[in-house]
């Protein structure tokens, strides 16, 4: 599930078309794993960010593949 969301914020960041946008999600993503870990009596595991990093980017370089390909086949 932690994947399927990071993707999907991925694809949302990757439509906003700008640096700020996909800089915010990686902090926001972060920053949300930072306070699970504050407020948890047991941390959750470190692996957890890597998979929620790794879909945010995995959703965020289909984006812009997918939109580079349409873009080249339009032209």
């Amino acid at each position: 599930m932690i994947f399927a969301t990071a993707t999907i914020i991925g694809i949302a960041a990757g439509l906003q078309r700008t640096t700020i946008g996909a800089l915010l999600g990686v902090a926001l993503v972060s920053i949300a794993f930072m306070a699970a870990v504050a407020m948890s009596v047991v941390p959750p595991p470190l692996m957890t960010l890597f998979i929620a990093l790794g879909g945010y980017n995995l959703g965020f370089i289909g984006y812009i593949v997918t939109a580079g390909m349409l873009e080249q086949r339009r032209a």
